[in-house]
């Protein structure tokens, strides 16, 4: 690398900007680095706010928490390898102690003299000035909320995207759905269940925070219909909530199934997951968002394959989410000191193939192609071994093992369960 220092910029100081700049800032010696953040204070989707729709700038609000929502991932392995969770919380901690331990985690390690607050990334450009690893330059323009006339237009060596991924709604479209009289949201907007008391409530995905918001407005509505297209692993679930098919059409105060059921109902809450996106980058970064929400040309869901000086963090879902960060900050870093060198950018593309078809071979749909579940544990192990770094411990695998037949079981009873991990490595279930 040349002895001139790299200019990063990190996108954002939820926890993958955090994760970035803990590493990043090391080395002040090879990176100068600076993370915006268009919100007042880190933590990205783990701040807590009751407003939804747009915030005093305007902008669209970014957080999807609901008030009552918990971690379903215990946090002995949520937490980041170098910093743990306070030991006299429970194993299944609420959103507040998330945000406090971020917040700890951001002073402990001197990241905030690094966050530029209130300031929104307006547009990443590249341009093109040579070859290698370094043969892109990137203009980034960054806009005060304050003050949005007064844009400037940086330069830097560098840049990893690292905006999150729960702030888009995705809904789906229907037929008759605008004629659909009765309440509609999406799960990004939930709260608290009292709107919905006595009401007929359809809601829609079956996913995690899908089972807990249908859960949680069943205890004040009327009756709760689940619609989900796949097979209801839940097993448990209460009395005035029914699973049903997935959904034919909408009238003006029914849903048509698509086993020709018809409800009448009050209001529909759909919980169908969020869309990728990065309005910021322009056409030209070298990077897509397909139709089924897949970012490609992507090397380790990470580098973008044509201009691999643009990284992101934490596409990637269904993992023990600030390890793999962690794993992912550290192999940024690597391979922009050269510690680690890239294939080509033909083998990328395959290894990008390679990725795809082991999802392909358990019959995951396309918009599972950033999915983890068990293959946390070779992406973050082959990286690991790429820095000759130790794979993850052992007690992460025992865990998850653990853990996740419990969560599929019973989402509400598993989070009453408490781990510890031993001085040997193994997990105690107290």
């Amino acid at each position: 690398m040349s002895s001139t220092k790299k200019r990063v910029c990190v996108v954002g100081a939820g926890p993958a900007g955090m994760g970035c700049l803990r590493y990043l800032i090391e080395n002040p010696e090879t990176f100068e680095v600076i993370a915006y953040e268009q919100a007042s204070c880190i933590g990205g989707t783990w701040v807590y706010t009751d407003e939804t729709g747009t915030d005093k700038w305007g902008k669209p609000i970014h957080s999807s928490l609901y008030k009552s929502l918990k971690v379903n991932i215990p946090k002995e392995i949520m937490a980041f390898p170098d910093f743990a969770f306070d030991s006299n919380l429970p194993s299944y901690v609420g959103h507040e102690e998330v945000l406090k331990y971020l917040n700890n985690y951001t002073e402990h390690f001197n990241l905030k003299p690094f966050i530029q607050f209130n300031t929104r990334v307006v547009m990443v450009k590249p341009r093109h000035i040579g070859q290698g690893l370094w043969g892109t330059k990137w203009d980034v323009e960054v806009q005060p909320l304050h003050e949005p006339a007064a844009t400037t237009t940086k330069e830097f060596d560098a840049v990893i995207v690292c905006n999150g991924q729960y702030a888009v709604p995705n809904i789906p479209e229907y037929p008759g759905l605008e004629q659909f009289q009765g309440n509609t949201m999406h799960g990004h907007s939930y709260r608290e269940p009292s709107i919905f008391k006595d009401k007929r409530v359809l809601t829609v995905g079956g996913s995690f925070s899908g089972w807990d918001i249908t859960i949680e407005t069943a205890s004040t509505a009327k009756h709760v219909y689940l619609s989900h297209r796949g097979e209801h692993k839940m097993k448990a679930y209460p009395a005035n909530v029914t699973m049903v098919t997935g959904i034919q059409s909408f009238t003006k105060n029914s849903v048509i199934l698509n086993d020709d059921q018809e409800l009448t109902i009050d209001a529909v809450i759909f919980n169908t997951g969020y869309k990728h996106s990065f309005p910021f980058l322009s056409e030209d970064c070298g990077v897509n968002i397909t139709k089924d929400n897949t970012i490609i040309p992507l090397y380790k869901h990470t580098f973008c394959i044509t201009n691999p000086t643009l990284s992101f963090n934490s596409l990637t879902e269904w993992m023990a989410p600030f390890i793999c960060i962690s794993v992912q900050a550290r192999y940024i870093k690597a391979v922009l000191e050269e510690n680690v060198k890239l294939p080509s950018e033909k083998e990328m593309r395959a290894s990008e193939q390679e990725e795809m078809e082991k999802r392909e071979a358990r019959n995951w749909p396309p918009r599972y192609r950033h999915r983890m579940e068990d293959l946390m544990f070779e992406f973050c192990d082959k990286m690991a071994g790429d820095m000759s770094m130790q794979p993850l411990p052992g007690y992460v695998r025992q865990l998850f093992d653990i853990h996740c037949p419990k969560l599929l079981s019973d989402i509400t009873e598993c989070r009453k369960f408490n781990y510890k991990i031993t001085d040997s490595g193994q997990v105690e279930t107290l």
